[in-house]
C-alpha cells in the first residue's frame, strides 16, 4: 500500500488578494496546508484570521520561516525579487505570483539564489498555462494539425476601474505597468504556445479610459518570434464590460479562434473544450464565500453549459463556410481561472514531490518578463526594441 506524501507546509507572503487566493487554492491541493500568513499590515491579518483562523499571523518576518516548507510570494512585484532571495536562503521551496519580478536586476537576484539552492523548486503561477482551453490548444500545435503558424493573438481586458486600488496602493505607488503585471499573462501564454522566443516588440499605450490608473491603462504589443512568426497581445483596464481572454491563432492548414478549430474547406470543424460543470477539484476549497462548492459551481455554470449545447445542436443552420451569416465564434467565455491556479500549484507541489522541473521555470517566466519590459521600453520611445535574451542580461552588471 502506497503512503500519503508527508504534509506540504506553506506560508503565505503577502494577504492582498492573491494572497487570499492561493490560501484557498493550497487547501484543494491533498497534503497541503497553509501554517502562516505574513502582511506587515494589521488590517489584513485580521482578514487573515477571519479566513483562515488556524494560520499564525505574522506582521514581521522574524520568526515566519521558521516550520515551514514552501512559500507563496503575493506582494506587490517589485519586491518579489527579494521575497524570492528571502525564501531561498532559508530552504524553501517558492511559488511566485506573476510576474516573477518586474525588472532586470530582479531576474539577476533570483536566477543567482536559484542557482545557489539547486534543490529547492522555483516556480511562477502562470496560470495561463493550465487553462483546460488553452492546454489543448497547446496540444493540437503540437500535433502540427494547424499545419505552417503564422500568427497568435491575445487578448487580457479587465476593467480595473473600481478594484485597482482596493487592497492596497501599490499599483498608483509603483506606477506599475499593465503590460508587465498583467500583459505578462498572454505574453508568456503566447510564449509557451509557440514554443519559440520573442526577439523583438513594437508596442503602443495610451491612458484615455482609466486616466486615474498611473502610467497608461491600455498597452498594445506586437510580437516578432524567432521563426518569423508575429503575435499580437491587447491589456485594457479600463474597457466597458466583461473580461476577455479570447486567444486566436493562423495556420496554413487550420486556425484556432478561442476553442473552435476552422479550416479553409469546412469552415468549423470542431470545437475543442466546453464548459466544465463542476470542477472537482475546486470543491475542496474552505471557504464558504467562494462559490467552488459542488452545488454553487452547478448553478454558476448550467446555464453557460446549457447555452453552448443549444448553441452547437443549431449552429449547422449557417454552417457554410461562405454564408454571410455563417457562425464563427463560441457564445461563451472558457476561462477556468480558479480551476487553472489550483492545478498551477498542483504543478509546484508535483515538482517539489517528483523532484522535477515545474512547467513554468524561473528561466520561463522571467524570458516573460524580458519581452513585457521591451514592450514598455517600446511604447515609451515609439521604436521597435530587441528582447534582451537571459543570458545578456546574467552577464551584463548594472551600472
Amino acid at each position: 500500500m502506497k503512503a500519503n506524501p508527508p504534509q506540504l507546509r506553506v506560508g503565505i507572503i503577502g494577504f492582498g488578494g492573491a494572497g487570499v487566493a492561493h490560501a484557498g487554492y493550497y487547501a484543494c491541493v491533498p497534503g497541503c496546508v497553509v501554517t502562516k500568513i505574513f502582511n506587515p499590515k494589521p488590517e489584513r491579518l485580521e482578514v487573515a484570521r477571519q479566513l483562515f483562523p488556524l494560520a499564525d499571523r505574522y506582521t514581521t518576518l522574524e520568526g515566519f520561516w521558521a516550520g515551514l516548507d514552501a512559500v507563496s510570494i503575493c506582494t506587490p512585484d517589485a519586491t518579489h525579487a527579494d521575497y524570492i532571495v528571502a525564501a531561498l536562503e532559508h530552504g524553501l521551496h517558492v511559488l511566485s505570483e506573476k510576474p516573477l519580478t518586474d525588472s532586470e536586476a530582479g531576474i539577476r537576484k533570483i536566477k543567482r539564489a536559484a542557482a545557489a539552492q539547486p534543490d529547492r523548486v522555483v516556480a511562477c503561477l502562470h496560470q495561463m498555462r493550465f487553462v483546460p482551453l488553452f492546454q489543448k490548444v497547446k496540444r493540437v500545435l503540437e500535433s502540427h494539425e494547424l499545419g505552417t503558424v503564422s500568427y497568435l493573438e491575445g487578448y487580457y481586458v479587465h476593467n480595473l476601474t473600481q478594484r485597482a486600488f482596493v487592497n492596497d496602493d501599490w499599483r498608483r505607488r509603483d506606477n506599475a505597468t499593465p503590460l508587465v503585471y498583467s500583459g505578462c499573462h498572454f505574453v508568456d501564454l503566447l510564449r509557451w504556445l509557440a514554443a519559440e522566443e520573442v526577439t523583438e516588440v513594437f508596442a503602443a499605450a495610451n491612458n484615455l479610459a482609466f486616466p486615474e490608473y498611473p502610467e497608461s491603462d491600455l498597452n498594445l504589443v506586437t510580437l516578432r518570434f524567432q521563426s518569423g512568426v508575429l503575435g499580437k497581445v491587447v491589456v485594457a483596464f479600463g474597457a466597458a464590460g466583461p473580461q476577455d481572454h479570447s486567444l486566436r491563432i493562423y495556420g496554413n492548414r487550420r486556425s484556432i479562434e478561442n476553442n473552435v478549430m476552422f479550416n479553409a474547406a469546412k469552415g468549423w470543424e470542431r470545437v475543442l473544450h466546453e464548459p466544465i460543470l463542476i470542477q472537482r477539484a475546486l470543491t475542496r476549497h474552505p471557504l464558504r464565500s467562494s462559490h467552488h462548492s459542488a452545488l454553487r459551481q452547478l448553478r454558476s455554470n448550467l446555464p453557460a453549459w446549457l447555452l453552448g449545447k443549444i448553441f452547437l445542436a443549431t449552429r449547422w443552420l449557417a454552417r457554410h463556410p461562405n454564408n454571410e451569416y455563417g457562425g464563427r465564434y463560441y457564445p461563451v467565455r472558457l476561462y477556468e481561472h480558479a480551476f487553472a491556479c489550483v492545478q498551477a500549484i498542483e504543478d509546484f507541489v508535483g515538482a517539489i514531490r517528483e523532484r522535477r522541473a515545474p512547467l513554468c521555470t524561473v528561466d520561463e517566466a522571467a524570458k516573460t518578463v524580458l519581452a513585457c519590459l521591451a514592450g514598455v521600453e517600446s511604447y515609451r520611445t515609439n521604436q521597435p526594441v530587441r528582447v534582451r535574451r537571459l543570458e545578456e542580461v546574467m552577464q551584463s552588471v548594472p551600472a
